[in-house]
């Protein structure tokens, strides 16, 4: 598949399914497994619409590197990206002080990888959605 084969539609929608599997791990992560939630001190209403508006802009950077990097394997390219995204994401989180609480060493380290781990698992959903819509529109030029 060529880099001007995907539709509007279709990148709108890789973002879109990328974000809601990133959002949807944070909750578990976050609010269900931490219950980091108690230490918000700002409305849920509004931490939830700025994390939904934040996973999105990660979803979309996501998938425009992975537009515009070459490695063979989709999945192993939407990790790699993920992950990188991750880490720098962290990064830039910890150097801010943005954190749910003051942690321990190995809270940190924790949620280091636990943050690598859900941008890796975004980056294999672009992947996986680029994947198949590479043979979808594969098969539809063979079935003509």
């Amino acid at each position: 598949m060529t880099r001007s084969a995907i539709r509007p539609i279709q990148f709108l929608t890789v973002v879109l399914i990328s974000a809601a599997i990133m959002f949807g791990l944070s909750y578990v992560w976050h609010g269900v497994l931490l219950n980091d939630y108690v230490n918000i001190r700002i409305p849920m209403w509004l931490y939830f619409l700025l994390s939904s508006i934040v996973y999105v802009l990660i979803a979309l950077v996501i998938s425009i590197l992975f537009r515009f990097t070459y490695i063979p394997d989709a999945k192993h390219r939407g990790l790699l990206i993920g992950a990188s995204l991750g880490f720098f994401i962290y990064m830039i989180a910890f150097v801010l002080g943005v954190s749910f609480s003051q942690s321990s060493v190995s809270h940190i380290a924790v949620d280091f990888v636990w943050q690598m781990i859900e941008q890796g698992v975004g980056g294999v959903s672009v992947g996986l959605c680029y994947r198949l819509i590479s043979d979808y529109e594969r098969a539809k030029i063979l079935n003509q």
